[in-house]
């Protein structure tokens, strides 16, 4: 049993650290490029990685077992693409609250909501998403 369980804590590590992997690709890792489209190393003295502040208080994970296969763990054979890749609901989300305060800016400075299009890259970081609200 502590073999067992052992196994399904690593997995739950796993799962949570891709997930706060994906939020630090989505959100924080700004990659600086030269006019040929080249990554500009600077080391990792700049490298912003999620921290305590970043990830959700609430993380609840919860693993559900099929059954069907018996060899892997709680029949999966990978635990940290999907959460990894789940985290671009972050993104989604900060594209969401971006527009809707852009359109409530709008509606105070009573102009056409219909104006608020705009483009939210990879990685948002907290200087673009300001800049998008027109906090900065």
């Amino acid at each position: 049993m502590h073999k067992a369980s052992t196994l399904c804590l690593g997995c739950f590590l796993q799962i949570e650290g891709a997930f706060v992997q994906g939020i630090g690709f989505f959100m924080l890792e700004e990659y600086l490029s030269n006019s040929d489209g080249l990554v500009i190393p600077e080391g990792t003295w700049t490298y912003k990685i999620p921290t305590i502040e970043t990830i959700p208080r609430q993380f609840n994970v919860e693993i559900m077992n099929s059954g069907h296969h018996k060899k892997r763990l709680l029949s999966s054979k990978a635990s940290g693409e999907p959460p990894l890749l789940l985290a671009v609901l972050v993104h989604c989300a900060t594209r969401v609250v971006i527009k809707e305060a852009r359109k409530q800016l709008l509606r105070w400075k009573g102009l056409n909501e219909s104006d608020s299009t705009f483009q939210l890259e990879v990685p948002a970081t907290m200087s673009i998403v300001k800049k998008l609200q027109c906090l900065l």
